[in-house]
C-alpha cells in the first residue's frame, strides 16, 4: 500500500474498501505484500473476517516475513487452527523441541490477553502445554504434614491454591506467566492440576514423543513428511513419465472435491518472472488449477526443506526451497517444450509438479555423471582443473548440486534455474575434454 496524500483521501479509500463484499476484501488482501497486509488490517473494519479466511500456511508466511515482534495484531485475530499451525511450525526443529520459540509464542499470546490464551488451551495438545510451561517455571509442592506457615519462606511466593508454588525462570515476564496460569486454573482446574503435576514429576521422553507425534501428524497434512518419504522427491524420472497434455487436459487428484476458499498465494508469486515456468503459471486462469498448482508447489518446497535438512520455520529457507523447486521445474519444461510457452502451459496443467521437479533434477544428475567421468580423465583431479572449472565442478558434485557463477568477488553458488545452466557446464566439460585429448595425440 502506498502512502496517502491526505487524511480525506485515506478515509475515502478505507470507506470504499469497507463497503466491498467480504470475498472481494479477501482477494485484495491475498494480492498484497505481507507489509501491506499488516497496514490493511490496521485500518479495515472487521479485519478478523479477512485474517480468518486466509490459509494457515499463508498466514504463517505473512507473520514470519513481518517478524514476530509485529505479529500480535494478526495473531489476535487467528482461528484456533491457524494459531496451532503457527506454533507447530515454530517450536520443533528437526524433531527437537525448542524452548526459545515456545517462550516467544507464549509471550505473544499472553500479551494479547485471556481470550487468546483460552483459544490456545482449547486447541493445543496437553503434552505441548506441559513442554512449554516446563521451560518457563519450576513447581514445588507444599508438604501437607508440615505447617504451611513454617515452610512458606522456603517456597517461591506465587501460588493459586497454597499447594503448588511456582517459580518463574525468566524466559517470559512473570506477570504474563501468572496471567496464563490464572486463566488455565479458572477455565479448568482439573486440567491445571494435571499439567502442574506432570511438571512436578518431571517431563519424561514419552511426553515429548507424544507431543512431537501430534505435531508431525498435522504437519504431514501440510506437505511435511518424514525424512525417508521426503527423499522420494530426488528419485530420477525419465522424460517419458511427463504427460505432454492436450489443450484442455487437467487432472486433479480428486475431481469431486470442492476447492477450498483459502487459496495459497506465495508459492505462485515467488518464481522468477523471466522463467518459462512463471510465465506459464501466469497464463493459468482456472481457479481450481491455480489452487492445485499452489498447493503442490508449497508441499514440494516443504519436502525439499525436510530432505535437505533445512529449517521449516525459516522464511528464508522456505523462499529458497520454492525457488529451487521452481528452477528444477523450469529446467524440465525447457527440455521438453524447447521454451514453447503454450506447450508449457499444457504440461503444467497435465502433470503433478513433483514429476516435473524430479525430471529437472534427473537432468542435473545426468550432468553429474558426465562430470565424474570428466574428473576421472583429468590429471590431478578436481583441484587441478583451474578457474572456473574447479569451483563449478565442486558445486555440481556436491550432495545437493548447485550452480557456481563466476563473479568479480569470487565464485557464487545458487540453485540450477534454467537449461542454459546445464548446457553451460556440459559445454565446458566437453570442450575441456576435447582439448585434453587433442593435446595427448
Amino acid at each position: 500500500m502506498t502512502k496517502l496524500s491526505s487524511r480525506d483521501e485515506a478515509l475515502q479509500i478505507i470507506e470504499t474498501f469497507d463497503a466491498l463484499p467480504t470475498k472481494r476484501k479477501i482477494e485484495i488482501f491475498r494480492d498484497l505484500s505481507p507489509e501491506a497486509r499488516e497496514e490493511l488490517v490496521e485500518i479495515a473494519s472487521r479485519p478478523w473476517e479477512i485474517v480468518r479466511a486466509v490459509s494457515e500456511e499463508e498466514l504463517y508466511f505473512t507473520i514470519k516475513t513481518l517478524g514476530q515482534e509485529r505479529a500480535p495484531a494478526l495473531v489476535a485475530m487467528t482461528t484456533g487452527a491457524q494459531l496451532r499451525h503457527l506454533i507447530d511450525m515454530d517450536v520443533w526443529r528437526h524433531d527437537v523441541f525448542t524452548p526459545k520459540a515456545a517462550s516467544d509464542w507464549i509471550e505473544i499470546i499472553a500479551t494479547i490477553g485471556e481470550e487468546k490464551v483460552l483459544q490456545l488451551l482449547q486447541v493445543a495438545d496437553p503434552e505441548l502445554i506441559v513442554l512449554i510451561l516446563n521451560c518457563l517455571v519450576r513447581v514445588s509442592v507444599r508438604n501437607p504434614d508440615i505447617d504451611h506457615l513454617e515452610e512458606q519462606d522456603e517456597f517461591p511466593w506465587f501460588t493459586l491454591d497454597s499447594i503448588f508454588f511456582v517459580e518463574f525462570l525468566g524466559a517470559v515476564p512473570a506477570n504474563l506467566i501468572k496471567s496464563f496460569l490464572g486463566t488455565l486454573f479458572q477455565w479448568n482446574p482439573e486440567y491445571y492440576y494435571t499439567i502442574i503435576q506432570q511438571i512436578v514429576a518431571g517431563v519424561d521422553p514419552a511426553t515429548v514423543e507424544r507431543a512431537l507425534k501430534w505435531a508431525q501428524a498435522r504437519l504431514a497434512d501440510k506437505g511435511f513428511p518424514d525424512f525417508e518419504e521426503a527423499l522420494e522427491i530426488y528419485r530420477p524420472a525419465k522424460r517419458e513419465t511427463v504427460i505432454r497434455g492436450s489443450r484442455d487436459s487437467y487432472y486433479p487428484d480428486d475431481e469431486t472435491e470442492e476447492r477450498p476458499e483459502k487459496l495459497l498465494v506465495y508459492p505462485l508469486a515467488i518464481p522468477d518472472i523471466r522463467t518459462l515456468f512463471k510465465r506459464s503459471l501466469d497464463l493459468v486462469d482456472d481457479a481450481d488449477e491455480k489452487h492445485r498448482l499452489s498447493m503442490e508447489l508449497a508441499h514440494l518446497a516443504n519436502k525439499v526443506m525436510i530432505a535437505d535438512v533445512k529449517d521449516p520455520g525459516s522464511t528464508n529457507e522456505l523462499l529458497s526451497s520454492i525457488k529451487k523447486v521452481s528452477g528444477y521445474i523450469n529446467i524440465a519444461l525447457e527440455e521438453i517444450t524447447g521454451s514453447d510457452l503454450k506447450q508449457a502451459v499444457r504440461i503444467i496443467r497435465a502433470n503433478h509438479m513433483e514429476i516435473l521437479f524430479r525430471r529437472g533434477y534427473t537432468l542435473i544428475l545426468e550432468l553429474q555423471t558426465m562430470a565424474r567421468k570428466f574428473v576421472r580423465l583429468s590429471a590431478g583431479g578436481v583441484e587441478n582443473l583451474g578457474y572456473p572449472l574447479t569451483s563449478i565442478t565442486k558445486g555440481l558434485l556436491s550432495k545437493r548440486p548447485v550452480f557456481i557463477e563466476a563473479a568479480a568477488s569470487g565464485p557464487k553458488a545458487r540453485e540450477f534455474e534454467t537449461l542454459t545452466d546445464i548446457e553451460t557446464i556440459r559445454l565446458l566439460i566437453t570442450r575441456t575434454t576435447f582439448e585434453q585429448n587433442w593435446v595427448s595425440l
